[in-house]
């Protein structure tokens, strides 16, 4: 035989090696999989968020506007008015508009006493990294089509991870009859 049996330091070095190699693939694998599922399941988070926060806002506005003897628009910066009052058959009102600063549906009595309809706030931590979560409401409108009021907007979800401010909207509609 060539090859000397006696020493074999070289081919054990060698496969320490090259396990050590296939060790770092599979932890780098395992690693790269965790944090794509955290993303993954933090957007499908915000989804269920977006739609339960959306319909919630939809079904307020659309049950005072329902009860409503008359409804007026008031013209905002835009064209498509985003203020709405209503008149029920008691006189007392409700209002609704957009605060285009905070991006927050608002509501009260008149236009002076405005107050957020929810806090739309949803922050948490995942393992050491905070994450600030934001659901904005952008493109209130109102449209009055003779006793009945189409209301539209979209939410958007804010999630500052530094992967862009927009990681997902959803747009609402409905149209709602007056009763009064």
């Amino acid at each position: 035989m060539i090859f000397r049996k006696n020493d074999q330091r070289g081919s054990v070095l060698i496969e320490l090696v090259v396990a050590a190699i296939i060790f770092a693939v599979v932890v780098a694998a395992i690693a790269f999989y965790f944090i794509y599922h955290v993303g993954t399941i933090d957007n499908g988070r915000a989804q269920l968020k977006l739609q339960r926060v959306g319909s919630l806002l939809m079904e307020e506005m659309a049950g005072a506007i329902r009860e409503g003897k008359t409804t007026d628009l008031v013209a905002g910066s835009i064209p498509p008015p985003t203020q709405l009052m209503i008149t029920y058959p008691d006189a007392s009102t409700q209002c609704f508009s957009l605060d285009d600063v905070n991006k927050d549906i608002n509501w009260g009595d008149n236009y002076d006493t405005l107050t957020p309809m929810e806090v739309l706030d949803d922050s948490h931590t995942v393992g050491s990294v905070n994450r600030t979560h934001r659901i904005l409401c952008d493109e209130l409108r109102f449209t009055k089509d003779g006793d009945r009021v189409i209301i539209r907007f979209e939410l958007r979800h804010d999630l500052d991870n530094g992967d862009g401010p927009d990681d997902l909207e959803i747009k609402f509609g409905s149209t709602v009859k007056l009763r009064g």
